[in-house]
């Protein structure tokens, strides 16, 4: 198990990341889910809050840390808390 912890760590540097594809974006290291709806998704995340706009979005698959978000993104932006 300390193999895959090491490589964990190794894999994931940092404290959050983002990935963006055609329709949907995955989330590392969220703290919150703020807010759900078909057209806006709010995470808390450390320092600021992620904010997902756009039509019929919903959350494909999320654990603890990890969210994986679909629909027609069409805008994402950050406020700084």
């Amino acid at each position: 198990m300390r193999l895959m912890d090491a490589l964990s760590d190794f894999l994931y540097d940092k404290n959050y990341f983002i990935n963006i594809f055609d329709n949907n974006i995955h989330i590392y290291r969220y703290l919150e889910l703020k807010k759900l709806s078909s057209k806006e998704i709010i995470l808390k995340m450390e320092g600021f809050t992620l904010n997902i706009n756009g039509d019929n979005l919903f959350i494909r698959q999320m654990n603890k840390d990890e969210i994986l978000i679909n629909g027609q993104i069409s805008n994402i932006g950050i406020t700084y808390v």
